[in-house]
């Protein structure tokens, strides 16, 4: 039974490398959905070494090719300093104002939330 459960192991473990191989050769095939997958797979670490930066990379592919959601994720990825990145309002104000710009309403809702929050900050009252 042991040796079983092991197989079973090695073998799930086998079909997530090979579906991540799939995923990342979609990318590169131009699959943006598949891009930005495997961006918030790098920042949730879902299969992989969890990896802000190489999160950025794929998720501003993905939202420079007009993904909203992938704008949206990658201004947390620099707000909230996720996976080792630096963190960086400025860089987040602009992607979640691409996301706006994109069509997505969370895009627009953040951007606008963080805006009136800088400026109070700015104008040393509390938020």
């Amino acid at each position: 039974m042991r040796g079983f459960m092991l197989y079973i192991l090695l073998l799930s473990l086998s079909l997530e490398a090979g579906a991540m191989q799939g995923v990342a050769k979609a990318c590169e095939r131009g699959s943006m959905s598949a891009c930005e997958e495997l961006g918030i797979r790098y920042i949730t670490g879902d299969g992989v070494r969890e990896n802000g930066y190489k999160a950025l990379e794929y998720l501003r592919r993905a939202c420079e090719a007009g993904r909203a959601s992938a704008c949206n994720s990658a201004a947390f990825i620099y707000a909230d300093a996720e996976g080792g990145v630096k963190q960086d309002y400025g860089k987040a104000m602009r992607y979640w104002k691409a996301a706006c710009a994109h069509g997505d309403g969370s895009g627009c809702s953040n951007y606008d939330l963080a805006r009136d929050k800088l400026r109070a900050l700015r104008e040393g009252r509390s938020y």
